[in-house]
C-alpha cells in the first residue's frame, strides 16, 4: 500500500507543480488521507 500511496504522490506532484497555493493543496491532500 506504501507503494501505491507514493505513486500517488508522484502523480499529485506532476499534476500541481504550477499551484501557486501551496499550503491550500497541502490541507486538500491531508483531508483525502487523513
Amino acid at each position: 500500500s506504501a507503494e501505491s500511496f507514493n505513486a500517488k504522490l508522484k502523480a499529485f506532484r506532476s499534476i500541481f507543480r504550477g499551484v501557486r497555493d501551496a499550503k491550500f493543496f497541502l490541507y486538500r491532500v491531508m483531508k483525502l488521507y487523513a
